[in-house]
């Protein structure tokens, strides 16, 4: 008997209707951007993109190399500082690349246009 009182309380229980087939629409990329397929690209990719800001912050932004790790590590990648040290270390030939070009923040903005030059 407490059962249906209860039902006549609270009134009646609404019916659960099936939902509509949703479908998500996929995006192909577009004619510039690379399509990374397994997680060394993406790593690989990850570090050269650290090593350029890296180099901007050092060179071009003239900050210290314990606050441009504590930035990278913090407020960019979200990594350890020893990760980020380790990740400059085995990428020194690009970093030494980027010096020898003297490369400018324009350069790395068409090179990485997510982040940002200023």
């Amino acid at each position: 008997m407490e059962t249906e009182t209860q039902l006549t309380f609270f009134g009646e229980i609404p019916k659960l209707e099936k939902l509509k087939h949703r479908r998500r629409m996929r995006t192909e990329p577009t004619a510039g951007d690379e399509l990374i397929s397994c997680r060394s690209e993406r790593m690989a990719k990850r570090n050269r993109v650290l090593t350029a800001r890296y180099y901007y912050w050092t060179e071009i932004e003239r900050r210290r190399f314990d606050d441009a790790v504590r930035i990278l590590s913090d407020r960019e990648f979200f990594i350890d500082d020893r990760r980020v040290t380790d990740i400059l270390v085995n990428e020194d030939p690009y970093y030494r690349e980027l010096i020898r070009n003297n490369t400018t923040r324009r350069q790395l903005r068409r090179l990485y246009p997510g982040f940002d030059w200023n």
